[in-house]
């Protein structure tokens, strides 16, 4: 079995003026946290602002960019990790990914692993991992009262967690295919029973008729993207199987509470950081030239 935390690279990096990284994306989990100075990052179409104690995480998959640093220094702690737990991976994906962090338990935790890290000693890598898994719980527990989740998320998984039989045969097709274009008449072809009885036995085991559940995993898909990304309300309805943005709208208020623009202002309002929204990114090329490494490095491409 994996460790659920599989670190990959840990290091103190030292951004001097002129120094940045260039945009790119990989498939593993990067954080950085800033011990000292001030910058600024590019995070999928955000500018974030680095300063000392300021925490970011970064999504596999996330386009992200140092810009070049203007004035001063700016100094963190730059781990790449996997997460093999998918509890711990879901909780990380559904956190903001930017926060101030000033418990010093956190900051010890985090250059202890980094020390560690580079010690060479028996067992570091294992002892390093062990420090940073603490430094993500840590990082979670900040963020816990805005990503605890929403109660009809709890009410659907409380509802159906305990299913058996066929009515969890019901359940775990519909989530399979919640995302098509259903109909009673093809659910019923494809699991064999008459679309009546089913509809009967799912509503009797979960509370749910087949239609609502369908529209519940949904919305929950819809709940995701409204609040963590700036897809177009429209795409997320269109994306999440709804026929229109009124019938999307509609159903997201009746299941959520609010409208899925209510959701996303609310969302960002919560995040309580220092994001600053700049609109559409264009993509930033470096006009100075990079000495080569004789000469000191200016920019880093591969951080």
């Amino acid at each position: 079995m994996p460790h659920p935390i599989e670190l990959i690279w840990t290091f103190m990096v030292d951004y001097a003026k002129d120094w940045g990284v260039l945009r790119h994306a990989h498939d593993y989990f990067q954080m950085y946290y800033c011990t000292a100075g001030r910058g600024v990052m590019l995070l999928g179409d955000r500018d974030i602002v680095l300063e000392k104690d300021s925490c970011l995480l970064i999504w596999p998959g996330q386009l992200h960019e140092v810009y070049p640093i203007k004035s001063g220094q700016l100094r963190t702690i730059d781990t790449k990790f996997y997460v093999h737990d998918e509890d711990i991976k879901a909780a990380l994906l559904r956190a903001p990914q930017v926060i101030t962090i000033t418990d010093p338990h956190f900051r010890d935790l985090q250059q202890t692993m980094r020390n560690e890290w580079v010690s060479g000693a028996l067992f570091a890598k294992a002892m390093a991992e062990l420090l940073f898994e603490q430094s993500v719980f840590l990082f979670l527990r900040n963020n816990a009262h805005v990503s605890a989740p929403p109660p009809f998320y709890r009410t659907l998984r409380e509802r159906t967690e305990k299913l058996t039989g066929l009515e969890k045969t019901i359940a775990e097709y519909l989530s399979n295919h919640f995302l098509e274009d259903l109909s009673l008449d093809q659910i019923a072809g494809n699991l064999r029973y008459s679309k009546n009885y089913l509809c009967k036995v799912f509503k009797r085991a979960s509370g749910y008729t087949i239609n609502e559940y369908i529209n519940c995993l949904r919305i929950s898909k819809a709940y995701d993207l409204v609040c963590f990304t700036n897809n177009r309300l429209t795409e997320i309805g269109a994306q999440c199987g709804f026929s229109s943005i009124h019938y999307f709208s509609r159903t997201f208020h009746r299941i959520v509470g609010m409208t899925p623009t209510q959701t996303r202002n609310h969302e960002e309002n919560s995040l309580n950081t220092d994001i600053r929204l700049h609109g559409t990114f264009r993509y930033r090329y470096y006009s100075k030239e990079i000495p080569n490494e004789k000469n000191g490095i200016k920019h880093t491409k591969d951080r």
